[in-house]
């Protein structure tokens, strides 16, 4: 028995879309319906990496611009904040998207935040993609939640449930794919589709729905994959929304590919995806600062410039912590 799910008090974008379908209270994939069992991962972790000498001896040394103030940050602008952690000023707004601060359980950092966590205050919205440690991490969003009083969260259908656990006087917006949730200030917040999972226990998977985040304020429309593998939501994105200014997308924790692809998009892919979203610029992100696939960390970068090169696609690689303004794209 399949039921279907929404927010009730959300439009939803799409004409033809019911709601997110359920199974025994289970979210799923339209396409490719699989998740790691211990099967798949004894193959990857028992096979051989090809770039185990490269990942051993190349060291990852990222450029860091620190950020010290939000003050800093003039207008419509984004600064990268390490994987899918971000710090957004749009419309007058501020938000934080996926905010991971430091390690997250049996993982280290690679890589410095360039932002202490005290900087960011005024902080409007908060936005969770899924519910995996290296995008919800709650000692990062305690300390969003402890500075930011009135911050919002938005999130897929049951995430905001499992946070109001956590914290109970944070105003959750739960979505599901292609609802939307316009502010008082006229800045749109929309669900997307993503090909991912979701777990953070032994029996709690596809409990919480995964997906994608569409933001729209001053005309500037922005795009954030969230955790993602190719699939037909990319092309079928254009048919809702035919503009897209800068396509935030992940390019990182693609190898090998065997277990990867049902879950990540590699840098050739994503770049696919960028083209056929029609997007403007991509901005690339998921890589450079957990070290959880096979190929180097300084692999997704340098290959999704190179083919990005190839294909005359635009792109802007930000640096730690740059302020990267962001502008309507003819």
């Amino acid at each position: 028995m399949v039921d279907f799910v929404r927010n009730e008090a959300l439009p939803t974008i799409h004409p033809r879309w019911r709601g997110n379908p359920v199974s025994h209270g289970r979210f799923f994939n339209r396409e490719h319906r699989w998740q790691p069992g211990m099967g798949p991962i004894t193959q990857w972790r028992f096979s051989r990496n090809p770039w185990h000498l490269a990942k051993k001896y190349i060291r990852w040394n990222p450029k860091v611009i620190p950020l010290h103030s939000l003050e800093e940050v003039k207008g419509n602008a984004l600064v990268w904040l390490g994987h899918n952690s971000f710090f957004l000023q749009l419309g007058g707004k501020r938000l934080m998207i996926d905010p991971v601060f430091g390690n997250f359980p049996f993982v280290k950092r690679e890589s410095p935040c360039p932002a202490s966590p005290e900087v960011f205050r005024e902080i409007d919205y908060l936005l969770i993609s899924h519910d995996h440690f290296d995008h919800l991490d709650k000692p990062s969003v305690k300390k969003l939640v402890d500075q930011n009083p009135t911050m919002r969260l938005f999130c897929g259908l049951g995430t905001g449930q499992l946070l109001n656990s956590w914290f109970p006087a944070l105003e959750v917006i739960e979505a599901g794919w292609y609802q939307q949730y316009t502010d008082e200030g006229g800045l749109k917040l929309t669900f997307l589709p993503a090909q991912h999972w979701s777990k953070r226990s032994v029996n709690d998977g596809g409990s919480r729905l995964w997906g994608a985040f569409l933001l729209q304020a001053d005309g500037i429309t922005i795009y954030n994959s969230g955790d993602t593998a190719y699939a037909s939501h990319f092309r079928e994105l254009p048919e809702i929304i035919p503009h897209i200014d800068y396509c935030m997308i992940g390019i990182g924790a693609y190898q090998p590919r065997f277990f990867m692809k049902p879950n990540h998009i590699s840098p050739f892919d994503a770049l696919t995806a960028v083209s056929e979203m029609h997007a403007r610029v991509a901005i690339p992100m998921h890589y450079g600062t957990f070290n959880l696939s096979d190929e180097p960390m300084f692999n997704p970068p340098h290959v999704f410039e190179r083919e990005a090169e190839n294909r005359g696609i635009q792109v802007q690689i930000p640096q730690l912590g740059e302020i990267l303004p962001l502008s309507y794209q003819q």
